[in-house]
């Protein structure tokens, strides 16, 4: 008797069937990718206003801002594209990891530029709140549009019902 499995099937059979992607999943990738467009557009515009102020600090401050939004958004975008490889061990790992890089890094460009006087903290602010929360409703709203029903089959064999046994 061999150690090895009998591979003797066609050809076909062996084949790996193609993984079909959850529905949850394209949700998820959808609602991330739709929030960063928001998001661009949005810090877009308040940089365009900034530049239109014809004020330096105002425009290098926006685009502080704008960067830092990025900076916020693009770490749950690919999450988002990755997670479903991930185990839920390593997402949920992966998800506070990012969230506290996001905010660390946050916090010290804030510290960094709080007293130059090139760069408008009012703007690298107005950019933020523009951008980020915008990008994070825009997703939090999609999310709950597109929530899924959780199906679940019982297991062969399972007693459903305990005044039964």
């Amino acid at each position: 008797m061999s150690p090895h499995p009998d591979n003797s099937a066609t050809p076909a059979q062996s084949r790996p069937q193609p993984r079909r992607r959850a529905v949850g999943d394209r949700a998820m990738r959808r609602a991330t990718i739709i929030a960063l467009v928001v998001a661009l557009v949005l810090d877009g515009i308040v940089l365009a206003v900034a530049v239109l102020s014809a004020d330096g600090p105002a425009v290098n401050g926006a685009l502080i801002g704008a960067g830092l939004t990025l900076v916020i958004v693009l770490p749950t975008v690919a999450i988002a594209m990755t997670g479903k490889r991930l185990t839920p061990v390593t997402m949920a790992a992966t998800v506070l990891g990012t969230w506290a890089i996001k905010m660390l890094v946050v916090i010290l460009v804030l510290v960094l530029v709080r007293d130059m006087d090139a760069v408008s903290t009012r703007w690298i602010g107005l950019a933020l709140l523009v951008g980020a929360v915008s990008a994070i409703a825009v997703e939090a709203v999609l999310l709950a549009r597109s929530r899924q029903s959780l199906d679940v089959e019982p297991v062969a064999g399972a007693v459903e019902d305990e005044s039964s046994a």
